[in-house]
């Protein structure tokens, strides 16, 4: 069940402008931020910084987009009809966020490759190497995971702008959160991990890697979080029974 609804996903939204999106926006972020490194006087472990730190910020607000389109999808497929006369609820609800998340996986990887390899043509041999661009999106995917899965709820539980004004929320939260102001309670709010522990983990690769300890204690934090959220998650989606939404 749970891969025919898979196939199902990754059909609509081959048809749809998410796909194209998460091809278009890796290009054209890593093209902006290289074209303004390429002039730019910052040292190479700024520059490289800036730009998770910039990407992880705004990944939320895309998360909240995407995840708004696919509930969109259903709302228009005849009010959540197709959704719910299904035998399995669970599986058709997960197979979107689990089709996001391929998505997003992707996107990622090609933003630190595409990025990556631009970084070491301007600089020669750079002081990072390739895989810590591609570390550096893995741990951004992975700490995006318990969004996907909230912002899902919250789509089909209040609509799509409630989706939509939380991924802008969870972006501004992420930009605070790298300054001081998050700096005891970033690692129990999940809206900043796709900033904060991307930053965390390029601190260790590039500058100190005295922090590890902090990482080894956040990774116990996030797999209760996720835990948490995942278990929300399927008690949220074998009960849903639809929405009515105006918006």
């Amino acid at each position: 069940m749970f891969m025919r609804c898979l196939r199902a996903d990754f059909y609509k939204m081959k048809r749809s402008s998410m796909a194209t999106g998460h091809i278009i926006i890796p290009i054209m972020v890593s093209a902006v931020f290289l074209a303004y490194y390429a002039v730019s006087g910052w040292n190479e472990t700024d520059k490289i910084t800036a730009f998770y730190e910039t990407l992880g910020s705004a990944f939320p607000v895309l998360i909240g987009i995407f995840v708004a389109s696919t509930m969109e999808q259903e709302q228009n497929a005849g009010a959540f009809q197709n959704l719910l006369t299904l035998r399995s609820k669970t599986a058709a609800l997960f197979s979107k966020a689990v089709t996001l998340l391929l998505l997003s996986l992707f996107a990622l990887l090609f933003t630190a490759v595409l990025f990556g390899c631009g970084f070491n043509m301007i600089h020669g041999q750079s002081i990072a190497s390739m895989g810590v661009f591609i570390m550096a999106a893995l741990v951004m995917w992975l700490s995006s995971i318990p969004l996907y899965l909230l912002f899902e709820i919250f789509a089909f539980a209040f609509g799509k702008a409630f989706a939509i004004g939380a991924g802008l929320i969870s972006g501004l939260i992420s930009a605070l959160f790298l300054t001081d102001i998050g700096m005891y309670v970033w690692k129990i709010v999940p809206f900043s991990w796709t900033a904060r522990m991307t930053e965390e983990f390029l601190v260790y690769e590039l500058a100190d890697g005295g922090v590890l300890s902090e990482i080894k204690s956040q990774a116990l934090i996030y797999l209760v979080v996720v835990s948490v959220c995942f278990a929300g998650y399927f008690v949220f989606s074998a009960n849903y029974e639809g929405c009515k939404i105006s918006e």
